[in-house]
């Protein structure tokens, strides 16, 4: 279903539904300032069953009141909040981007099955750095406002296509100086995942150190593709008190030990053996990504956020451009065993080897093992003995290093992994996993030197102690002498080797996959040709331009036996055969049958022989209304031109089935015998005073409406109807279109409503778009347009759409124009006959108090016409409302027909005065003295 229009809220224009939670509600929003100045907006609504909790409301003010004082470019902005009718809001700045949650989502269903580690720690910097101001945040008194978010998590950090990141949602920010007493002890707020130890224990006495759990959970779920806690609420809880939860490095083998022990750090069980200040843990993230990757620039960023969602931005017509070495970075990313360092630039070493001593695979050997976490479910503080890692701050400095450490770490970036026996890495408490393969350092291509033999024996930190062990490395291959063959293949060759094949093969299986798309695009294109030539084939073939060559009517009904009128002359009964009708000229067929409803079809016969079948349908009495027996001829169009009756090519000659006595032909060829019921239907027509209040022939200088006469009863037409609740305001509007006629233009998505209940006359009938109006009162709503040229033409559908409020689902309810577009009874309008449609008319409505029904509300100022042309395309394709002492200009038209809706015709009465004057070659004085010496006539 499409979104309804934008709607509007105070100063601000909602535009659509960004997101509902279980306090607001978010939306796409447009501020609008002065001179028609507007901007893009975040507005946040709360849910209308806070606004009755007073303490909810007072808790909400204060908080926002707060918040709108943050300024810090990764803070996404509060610059409003207010009230609108009874409904507080935020309004917020609107970044351009996506949330980190959906980032991460795409991400894997790209293939990138752990997010690229210098990317999660640039995004943990930035989200720690926009915590850490409003931590530190100081109010108007200059005292620490003690500001808490509360619910840090991958929803609330947005990524921009620019590549910032933003923190939002403060909405359930704490200020323990000012909200502390309206919040209810025992109370959890937030996402229970991402909860930090003693917001799990339900603690109030929560601060700056539970936004720091949560950002290492979130720096967690983005290395390791998953959160430390996953279940139900009543088995997570007792697990994030006690810590339990598998190290990183057991589920990314990728993780080195630094990056472990800053995630362990950050999720120490113990507040006070955890990071102190979010700053602390930004400037470890930060540190760690620009030593591993010192060419690391937030483009990175902007670059994978265009590719995960290029179809997003090529929507808004935005410009999709990638550089061409991100290709290159993609597949690092996308390789299942990339590690750390294949997002950093290799630098040169001083004896010319490519120096990257993170990376395993340019290197020559394994990274350590995660052996600092205590236990393989406890990502807590690392024991004392454990491998070196950023010490905790207790006094909120940030953490230092002994030299004893640092000179630790540096071994444990380029040591080796010891070996067991079998070849696998030693067990930490996390599983065997094997080896990831050794391959010696590349050549440095810059430098121009070959690379030489790694060293038997390197110092490693895979044990919880310093102490250097050695491990068994295979022989050096021999070194060749000067002048010799080439340097012997290493399994780095292999390795390219591979990859390059793997790289043909893959162009192979896309070349492939081309040819047999183009051959399946071919072969449907050819199956299309071939049916259209078969159905060009089959298909009768339309009558020429400009052929004199008669047509044959064949006209059948269901059941047998009624009355067939041609262009008003009667041929006769069901089944006809009428032979010698004028090719592409409109022709009226109408079939009556007593006790049944009269069946009226009009159309241009464009080929040698057309079969109409009239399927007639059971009137409500046993026996035709006198009434109802005009209709035969009241429908036929005085334009359209009668059958020949003389002999010749233009000759008709009605020719009735064998056995059938109903057709006979006069002396000179014509017509001349008919059906009794038709005969009847000519004889109701010779009433002229029912004639004049239903009928009208042009010239006429004054048209008499009278409700009494030419009202719509619409319960005896099949309209589109809905039940609605009468105490309700609904915004109601129209998607699709359809056409009642044919030929192009005639399509529309306006239909005709008509509001049942107590509502005055005026404000019960009116027209509905796709452009929302407001319905309010009524019980039961009609949806209908009114159609001359019966249902064979019309096409398509339209559904109206109506919505009571954002809380409550849409309902709606289908137009069908073959159904629901309306056949009017002669006896239910007023036709206006014999307009020039090369003319232009000015028609004025006049009152002279009418009434649908009795009581104040009763009295209508509106009519409903409709207007009909030689050509669909020349008149309007909707409908008009004429209106009491408005002047009219009406062009093209030919016909004009007029009904009041209604419900029932018994408390009908008065009139309504159409003057008309013909003002085509008038100048404007002429044309306003003509249409000051209108008079009204008697009836």
């Amino acid at each position: 279903m499409a979104e309804p229009s934008p709607q509007q809220f105070g100063k601000y224009v909602l535009i659509s539904k960004l997101a509902a939670g279980g306090m607001a509600v978010t939306y796409r929003a447009r501020m609008t300032g002065a001179m028609g100045v507007t901007k893009p907006c975040v507005i946040k609504q709360i849910l209308p069953h806070f606004v009755d909790d007073h303490d909810f409301v007072e808790m909400f003010i204060s908080e926002a009141r707060l918040v709108a004082g943050l300024t810090h470019g990764n803070i996404a902005q509060v610059f409003d909040f207010g009230e609108v009718d009874g409904q507080y809001f935020i309004a917020m700045e609107l970044v351009h981007g996506q949330p980190l949650s959906k980032v991460l989502r795409r991400a894997s269903r790209a293939g990138i099955g752990f997010f690229p580690q210098p990317l999660a720690l640039h995004i943990a910097g930035k989200l720690c750095e926009g915590l850490d101001y409003a931590h530190r945040h100081v109010g108007e008194d200059g005292q620490m406002l003690g500001l808490v978010h509360r619910d840090v998590s991958p929803d609330n950090v947005l990524i921009s296509y620019e590549g910032e990141v933003k923190v939002i949602d403060f909405g359930i920010a704490k200020a323990t100086s000012a909200v502390e007493a309206k919040t209810s002890p025992g109370t959890l707020k937030g996402k229970y995942p991402y909860f930090s130890p003693e917001q799990a224990q339900g603690r109030q006495d929560l601060d700056a150190r539970t936004d720091v759990y949560a950002a290492g959970v979130v720096l967690y779920e983005m290395l390791c593709g998953r959160r430390p806690f996953e279940g139900e609420f009543v088995t997570v809880l007792p697990r994030i008190i006690t810590g339990d939860c598998l190290p990183p490095s057991a589920i990314n083998p990728a993780i080195g030990e630094e990056l472990e022990t800053i995630v362990a750090h950050a999720m120490a069980v113990d507040r006070e053996a955890r990071y102190q200040t979010a700053k602390d843990l930004s400037e470890s993230s930060v540190e760690l990504l620009y030593r591993d990757t010192p060419r690391f620039t937030p483009t990175m960023l902007s670059q994978l956020m265009t590719y995960l969602f290029a179809e997003e931005l090529a929507a808004e017509g935005r410009k999709v451009e990638l550089p061409p070495g991100f290709k290159e970075q993609l597949a690092a990313w996308q390789s299942p065993g990339s590690e750390p360092s294949q997002g950093r630039a290799r630098m040169p070493s001083s004896n010319g080897r490519s120096s990257n001593p993170g990376n395993p695979s340019s290197s020559g050997v394994a990274r350590p093992s995660s052996a600092g976490v205590a236990r393989p479910s406890s990502p807590g503080v690392r024991a004392s003995g454990s491998a070196p890692a950023l010490r905790p701050s207790t006094d909120g400095s940030a953490p230092r290093r002994s030299s004893t450490q640092a000179t630790a770490v540096r071994k444990s970036t380029t040591g080796a992994r010891r070996v067991t026996p079998g070849g696998t890495r030693e067990n930490t408490g996390t599983g065997r996993r094997p080896l990831p393969p050794e391959l010696p350092p590349e050549p440095d291509t810059d430098g121009g030197t070959e690379p030489t033999a790694v060293p038997r024996t390197m110092p490693t930190l895979a044990a919880p102690h310093d102490t250097p062990v050695e491990t068994a490395i295979a022989p050096e291959p021999p070194q060749p002498e000067e002048k010799e063959s080439p340097r012997a293949r290493t399994t780095a060759d292999d390795a390219r080797d591979k990859l390059a094949a793997e790289a043909a093969e893959r162009e192979q299986k896309r070349a492939k996959q081309v040819r047999q798309l183009s051959m399946v695009v071919f072969g449907l294109t050819a199956v299309v040709i071939f049916i259209g030539l078969m159905i060009h084939l089959l298909s009768p073939p339309e009558m020429p331009e400009g052929s004199d060559e008669p047509v044959v009517l064949w006209i059948t009904s269901k059941p047998e036996g009624a009355s067939v009128v041609v262009n008003g002359r009667p041929v006769g009964p069901t089944p006809s055969r009428i032979i010698g009708a004028d090719q592409r000229t409109p022709h009226t067929i109408v079939v009556t049958k007593p006790g049944y409803r009269a069946w009226t079809r009009r159309f241009t016969p464009n080929q040698a022989e057309v079969h109409l079948k009239a399927e007639l349908e059971v009137a409500p009495g046993t026996t035709q209304m006198a009434s109802e027996i005009p209709t035969t001829s009241a429908a036929l169009d005085a334009g359209a031109p009668s059958l020949e009756t003389d002999a010749g090519p233009g000759a008709v000659a009605a020719v009735a089935p064998a056995g059938d006595a109903g057709m006979e032909t006069d002396a000179d060829g014509g017509l001349a015998a008919a059906a009794p019921q038709a005969d009847a239907g000519v004889e109701a027509l010779a009433d002229d005073k029912d004639r004049e209040m239903r009928q009208v022939d042009y010239p006429t200088r004054l048209l008499v409406l009278r409700p009494m006469y030419n009202a719509l009863p619409l319960p005896e037409y099949p309209t589109a109807t809905i039940d609605v609740s009468p105490g309700a305001a609904y915004s109601v509007w129209t998607e699709g279109s359809a056409a009642f006629a044919e030929g192009d233009g005639t399509a529309s998505g306006t239909l005709v409503y008509y509001a049942e209940g107590d509502l005055p006359a005026d404000n019960a009938v009116g027209f509905i778009s796709n452009a929302p109006r407001t319905l309010k009162g009524a019980k039961k709503l009609h949806f209908f347009a009114l159609d001359t040229t019966g249902p064979e033409d019309n096409r398509g559908s339209i559904r109206v759409h109506l919505r009571q409020s954002a809380y409550i689902p849409p309902r709606s309810v289908l137009f069908e124009p073959e159904k629901n577009a309306l056949q009017v009874k002669p006896q239910h309008q007023m036709l206006l006959r014999g307009l020039n449609p090369r003319s232009t008319y000015a028609f004025t409505v006049r009152d002279d108090f009418a009434e649908v029904r009795s009581g104040s509300f009763g009295r209508v100022h509106t009519v409903l016409c409709m207007e009909t042309g030689p050509k669909a395309e020349s008149v309007r394709s909707s409908h008009r409302l004429f209106e009491t002492g408005k002047r009219y200009q009406v062009s093209g038209v030919q016909d004009l027909r007029c009904v009041f809706p209604d419900l029932q015709l018994t408390d009908n009465q008065g009139a309504l005065d159409f003057d008309i004057v013909d003002v085509t070659n008038m100048s404007r004085k002429e044309r306003a003295e003509a249409l000051r010496g209108a008079r009204s006539s008697e009836r």
